[in-house]
């Protein structure tokens, strides 16, 4: 049992969940389907972000997240959540750029020149994604589990 509520236990879900996506439609053969899950993907992240900064606002900013913690894990938790934050920041907007990038470079040529670009910004935005879901596992056993 924990002491998160429906809105952090979507968020912390959906960061469990998107490396693993992520990771399955880089092993796609269908550019169309590729293309799709990253959209559905990316979306979803973002919501579950959204949902996430909402909440932690509404109950009055990072300090009351923080404060879920033991004391003595306080400190812990606040390192943490300062390193998830800037990799998560980094990860979803070099994951948006690259969504971008692709949807409007997607129709010219197939595999093209910015395939190879685009394949390493993608491995760069998966490992930010798997930084983001074991340090969102940290903070979550942090502050809402120890």
């Amino acid at each position: 049992m924990t002491r998160a509520d429906a809105f952090i236990n979507f968020a912390y879900a959906v960061s469990l969940l998107a490396p693993l996506l992520a990771f399955v439609s880089f092993r796609l053969r269908n550019k169309n389907t590729h293309r799709k899950l990253q959209l559905v993907l990316l979306i979803t992240a973002w919501v579950a972000v959204l949902v996430l900064e909402t909440r932690i606002r509404l109950q009055g900013g990072s300090g009351s997240f923080i404060s879920a913690a033991q004391p003595h894990l306080q400190p812990w938790a606040k390192r943490l959540l300062l390193i998830h934050i800037s990799v998560a920041i980094a990860s979803y907007g070099l994951w948006t750029t690259l969504a971008v990038l692709s949807w409007r470079r997607y129709r010219l040529s197939l595999p093209g020149g910015f395939s190879r670009t685009h394949r390493r910004l993608g491995w760069l935005v998966f490992s930010g994604l798997t930084f983001d879901a074991a340090s969102a596992t940290g903070m979550y056993l942090l502050t809402f589990v120890a």
